[in-house]
């Protein structure tokens, strides 16, 4: 690897981790504006989302000035090509991210408090699990990856029970129901984020090994 292909990676690296903290950031601030009906901060969120596709652009650039610029050797096009997927897994998670801060305006004024706490939980699981993950694809440690993609089981486990507990609130209620229904969307959202961070312990495999394996 050349000087100029390890200076380029290197900052392809920090803007995966500073995208990979404003996503987490977004969805710590939506499910807060979902909880605490705070009209304000989901308007801002949705705003925000600009911000993460942008940073995709611009890392997706640098991707591509790379390969047309350095000429990366085989290892290092493995590379590149797993950063690009990693960018549009984080920018999906966005995405949801916003998706929960509209869900959060459309219920500003109504009851929904039925699953808070179970909300708080996996939203912290994920965010969590979110940070590992890209902290390990950039030290490649395959190891760690692999551990860490069981989080997935967790998240979805945790996702069912919350859907359930949601349900038997509702119950017999149609206007409960109805809010019902845009949580589980929330539910769904969060357990999505799990599966894309999920992809980014495989393509921390795959940068190592050079074989795609699916993890969960």
């Amino acid at each position: 690897m050349t000087k100029s292909i390890e200076v380029s990676i290197n900052h392809m690296n920090n803007g995966l981790l500073r995208m990979g903290f404003l996503v987490e950031t977004q969805m710590k601030r939506a499910i807060k504006a979902l909880v605490l009906k705070d009209e304000k901060l989901a308007e801002f969120l949705i705003g925000e989302d600009r911000e993460i596709n942008e940073l995709m652009r611009n890392i997706e650039d640098e991707a591509i000035k790379l390969i047309a610029t350095q000429g990366p050797v085989a290892s290092d096009l493995r590379y590149i090509f797993t950063v690009i997927k990693i960018v549009t897994d984080l920018e999906r998670m966005g995405d949801h991210a916003k998706d929960i801060a509209i869900i959060a305006l459309e219920c500003k004024d109504n009851y929904t408090d039925m699953i808070d706490d179970e909300l708080k939980e996996i939203n912290d699981d994920v965010t969590k699990f979110i940070n590992e993950s890209l902290d390990s694809f950039v030290a490649k440690d395959r190891s760690h990856a692999i551990d860490l993609a069981r989080t997935d089981d967790i998240i979805d486990e945790k996702s069912k029970r919350a859907i359930a507990k949601l349900y038997e609130v509702a119950s017999g209620n149609n206007d409960l129901m109805k809010l019902a229904g845009q949580l589980q969307f929330v539910v769904k959202y969060l357990e999505r984020n799990g599966d894309h961070a999920t992809n980014i312990c495989e393509w921390t495999n795959y940068i190592v090994t050079g074989q795609f394996k699916e993890l969960n």
